[in-house]
């Protein structure tokens, strides 16, 4: 599921590698008030993919949990977000599911988050501080192997993660307060307060241009 606010200059490319995946998924872009031609190019180059047209922007988490409840009227078993900025490895999906799929504790699964230059890491999981301040793992540092084992830690990034719809309908879904930014990280915490776990996967790559959504 992908959000959608003004991303025409990029979507595309995100869609194209959603198609890709060597494990098919049913795609969902919930637009959110676009003003550019984003729903105008989805529905007239990728007619198999579903979209959902808001009004008004919702934020990320408004725009995310639409999408989720529609996904869940499909029942489906787990749910991604994807950025619209960003796009995945062709087993992108297929390492995430795996990962849900082997170990019925982890409630989500979050993947390698690169540059689009493939030069920095973007994230390998999101870290928390007894400060109170939530981090990207590994942000800015040079792509390496030295993030390249799979991984517990304490958040996702929504940006390109799968969870587990067992776990939405206990914990609840994003929290709209938040409207854009750390409602992954709250998500994440009530996840892990509810027992759930969270798996960082390095075989799940994801290539990130970095601000573009925002």
């Amino acid at each position: 599921m992908v959000p959608n606010w003004n991303g025409g200059s990029s979507i595309s490319q995100c869609l194209r590698s959603l198609i890709a995946q060597v494990s098919p998924a049913n795609i969902i872009v919930v637009d959110n008030g676009s003003t550019d031609n984003s729903v105008r190019l989805i529905k007239k180059e990728f007619p198999g993919v579903g979209i959902v047209v808001k009004k008004r922007n919702l934020g990320f988490a408004g725009g995310v949990n639409a999408g989720i409840r529609q996904a869940i009227k499909y029942n489906a078993d787990y749910i991604a977000i994807f950025n619209n900025d960003a796009v995945a490895d062709t087993r992108w999906i297929e390492q995430l599911v795996n990962t849900l799929a082997n170990n019925q504790h982890i409630g989500i699964a979050c993947s390698k988050m690169i540059s689009t230059n493939q030069e920095l890491l973007d994230s390998t999981g999101e870290f928390y501080t007894s400060w109170g301040l939530p981090y990207p793992r590994g942000r800015g540092e040079p792509v390496s192997d030295k993030y390249d084992q799979e991984t517990p830690v304490f958040g996702a990034s929504g940006g390109a993660s799968l969870y587990r719809v067992e776990m939405l309908k206990e914990i609840g879904l994003f929290d709209e307060d938040f409207f854009a930014y750390y409602e992954d990280v709250d998500l994440s915490f009530r996840a892990q307060l509810a027992g759930w776990k969270v798996a960082y996967v390095p075989s799940a790559i994801a290539y990130h241009q970095i601000g573009a959504t925002s």
